[in-house]
């Protein structure tokens, strides 16, 4: 097909034209290694990702030199002048006929350029046009749509305890994507999804696991009179910050022990009986940390003597720009921080 031409379809991306490249693209090539239809699908999402920012067309087209895939070879940036880009590699044997697109994922230009929005995209290996699933991947997905079911479904009060025994049923599920690495994870999207569902679930778990440490934390607290006291038992205590960060806590919730776990997918209301005292420490943990951040926010000062106009967020930068508690920083304080 002479018209699928590298420069008919540049001219159709900087567009944002999907009904010329559904002309112009060969139906029975995969692009990006999945099909031409799924292909468009996923940059049409992206146009319209701009579009919603009134952004309706890439204003300009960049030439750079590809640092991984295709290390050396040129791609070339569509960009807008309100900073939305594309990175694409546009593979040819002939330099006229476009035989793969693909998105750059490091592409170094020839000349300095305002990129500020990626529109770039990815898709799992098991999203490929020519992936087979094995009999592991199979068992998976079997595993991930029922727990996706049945924990979307649940609409009573649940227990911790009865709620991490009914997960036990999802075992091989759990103990499979916590076995794998984050790369194989991010790699296929059934694995992604199944990562995000089970970590979700097994959050709440958090509860049930932090119990000696809330009640030696709490007992701690309770000795701590100064600023720089609390401060050593933040830091002591900090690998279960955010522990209360998904709750909701209606008014009466210290009278019958029921508070709201909302993440994207998984929404439970439990009931906390005999954990109160481990959301008690969650909240003091904290709170505490919003207090010391909140009190000790940068001054105006504090940003014009910065280099760049920033400044770090963290709990340890924000004291020592206000030469507060050096010392238990020094020797309390995260690494690098």
């Amino acid at each position: 097909m002479t018209n699928n031409s590298i420069d008919l379809i540049t001219l159709a991306i900087k567009n944002f034209d999907i009904a010329s490249l559904k002309e112009l693209l060969e139906d029975d090539k995969t692009y990006q290694d999945v099909s031409k239809e799924f292909f468009l699908e996923k940059l049409e999402k992206k146009f319209n990702q701009a579009k919603r920012d009134d952004c309706y067309s890439f204003d300009d087209v960049f030439f750079g030199i590809c640092g991984s895939c295709n290390k050396g070879c040129e791609g070339m940036t569509f960009l807008s002048n309100s900073g939305y880009y594309l990175d694409l590699f546009i593979e040819s044997k002939d330099g006229e006929i476009a035989d793969d697109i693909y998105v750059c994922n490091k592409l170094t230009n020839f000349r300095d350029l305002d990129k500020s929005m990626d529109l770039g995209f990815s898709f799992g290996k098991d999203e490929y046009y020519d992936f087979k699933p094995n009999q592991e991947y199979t068992l998976l997905q079997e595993q991930y749509e029922n727990l996706f079911k049945e924990v979307t479904s649940i609409k009573n009060i649940v227990k911790v305890d009865d709620f991490k025994s009914w997960y036990s049923n999802f075992n091989y599920l759990s103990n499979t994507i916590r076995g794998f690495g984050p790369f194989e994870c991010f790699a296929y999207k059934l694995y992604n999804k199944a990562y995000n569902l089970t970590s979700q679930v097994e959050r709440v778990f958090e509860i049930s696991l932090a119990t000696e440490q809330a009640s030696e934390g709490l007992i701690d607290y309770q000795s701590c009179s100064s600023e720089s006291e609390k401060l050593i038992w933040f830091f002591k205590n900090q690998k279960n910050h955010y522990g209360s960060i998904y709750y909701e806590f209606p008014e009466n919730w210290k009278t019958n022990s029921l508070i709201n776990y909302k993440q994207d997918i998984v929404k439970l209301t439990l009931d906390i009986s005999g954990y109160e005292y481990v959301i008690d420490y969650f909240i003091t943990v904290d709170k505490l940390y919003d207090d010391l951040i909140e009190k000790y926010q940068p001054l105006p000062e504090h940003f014009e003597a910065s280099e760049f106009g920033s400044i770090e967020y963290s709990l340890e930068n924000y004291l020592r720009l206000h030469n507060k508690h050096l010392d238990v920083i020094k020797h309390y304080g995260r690494k690098g921080y």
